[in-house]
Order: C-alpha cells, then structure tokens, then sequence
C-alpha cells in the first residue's frame, strides 16, 4: 500500500465528512469502493459480502481507514476524529478539541433524524418530511445557530480561530438538508453564511467540484 485507504461505498453518506477532513487537510489517498457482485481491487474484494469474510472490516461494515505499515481504524466518528487531530483540523487546545467533538455529536444526531426517511414506510414519507421540516430540524439549527452566534457573532467559524471539522461537519449536514428539498435552513442566514464560507475555502471548492466526490443521492421521498 502506498497511500492511505479508505473503504466506503461510492457514496458520500457516512465516508463524506472524512473526505471533506482529508479534502481540507491536502491529504493524497486511494478509495476502495464496496459495491455488489464486484471483483477485487487492490488485493481484496469490493464485493461487500465476499469483503466482511475476508476479514479487512474490524467489525464488518464501512467506513474503514489504513495507512503504509498497517494501521487500520473502523467506525466513521473515529476516523474523522483522528485525522482531524493528525491534520490540525481539530482545534489548538483541549477544550478546543471538546467543542469539535461537541458538533460531531450534534451532527450524527441531526444526520440519523434526518435519514428517518430512509426507514419510514411510503406512505408515510410525505408526512415525516413535513415534520422533519417544521419541528424537527428547525430544532437543531436553532441550537446550532446559536451556538455559531455565540462565537464572534457567528462571523467567523465555529471554534477557536481556524476551520476545524466541526465547520465541516455543519457544512456537510446543512448541505444534505437543502439537497433533499427541506427548506428549514433557509430561516437561518448565519448558518448560510457559515456554509457559504466553508464552500469557498479553495481545497473544499476544488473538492466539491471535482469527480472524484461521489453524486448526489437523494433520500426516498
């Protein structure tokens, strides 16, 4: 292996905060991408079933990360948490590192409420989308609004006085929401500002219009 590996389906879901952090960060990687029915790249399969039997996947699911000399680490939280701190994208102190952290938890919060969908019966989608919308997004970026507020006026980033993940982590969920048609961060223009900010920082830009990162694929509706 010459280059870091990360393994995640060809999707941005749960590998995409990590490719936002690795974006940011300058890092040069290869992905492993896990498919159906595949053959193998790299010296193992992309075929996910034939993948968890080989024993590449601490506890058989993706997202994984590996570097030259063996490292390998599982579990999508851990990672980026890790190469934001490997990156400096994880604030300059302890307490810095804790308010990272903080959004991270904030950010698989709101991403579980919003994939809901995914789990909700048709016939009920429209409905879970109408309440997604209304209460509970509108919930969790009025907390998050204020907390960027709190901080410079919410003119700046979210922690200390540098782009951290956790800037990253709001971009990426806000995102997510405007894609998949919830107009709730609309009602939130320091949030936008926020996002606008982060889309222009030249290695996110170049990222986000590049081919390498995966389409867009939108929840069931």
């Amino acid at each position: 292996m010459d280059k870091p590996l990360l393994t995640y389906f060809p999707v941005r879901g749960r590998a995409e905060l990590i490719r936002l952090i690795l974006a940011q960060a300058g890092v040069d990687y290869d992905e492993h991408p896990v498919m159906k029915g595949t053959p193998e790249k790299n010296g193992r399969p992309t075929d996910f079933a034939a993948l968890k039997e080989s024993g590449h996947l601490p506890f058989a699911a993706v997202p994984t990360w590996e570097e030259p000399g063996g490292f390998r680490l599982a579990q999508s939280a851990a990672i980026a948490t890790y190469l934001a701190s490997a990156h400096g994208l994880r604030g300059r102190d302890a307490h810095e590192a804790a308010l990272c952290d903080q959004m991270l938890g904030a950010y698989e919060d709101v991403r579980v409420e919003a994939r809901s969908l995914v789990n909700t019966a048709a016939d009920a989608r429209a409905a879970r989308f109408q309440e997604l919308d209304a209460t509970v997004l509108p919930r969790w970026l009025g907390y998050l609004e204020r907390l960027l507020a709190s901080h410079r006026d919410g003119t700046g980033w979210l922690v200390g006085d540098d782009v951290s993940y956790a800037d990253l982590a709001l971009f990426y969920i806000v995102e997510v929401m405007r894609d998949n048609g919830f107009t709730a961060p609309s009602r939130y223009p320091l949030i936008l500002a926020h996002s606008a900010r982060v889309a222009a920082l030249p290695r996110i830009a170049a990222y986000l219009a590049s081919p390498r990162r995966p389409a867009f694929l939108p929840f069931p509706r």
